[in-house]
């Protein structure tokens, strides 16, 4: 992997006193891997580690992944 970004985004509701909560998060991570490599593999070693992501099986609201995978020129 060359470089890894995220572009995260959460939404989050409000109550009439003013308390809120996330609601869902979206994470849109940007990967650039080497010319070459095998992206379909870098998108399943991704989606795996996202099942298996302790931070996002802790929260009580969905987390979903939309990952961008480019090769290097």
């Amino acid at each position: 992997m060359l470089s890894y970004r995220d572009e995260a985004e959460g939404v989050m509701e409000e109550d009439a006193s003013g308390a809120g909560r996330f609601i869902r998060a979206v994470l849109r991570p940007r990967i650039v891997v080497r010319a070459g490599d095998d992206v379909e593999q870098a998108a399943r070693l991704h989606h795996d580690a996202h099942d298996h992501c302790f931070i996002a099986n802790s929260m009580n609201f969905p987390i979903t992944c939309e990952p961008v995978i480019t090769t290097d020129p």
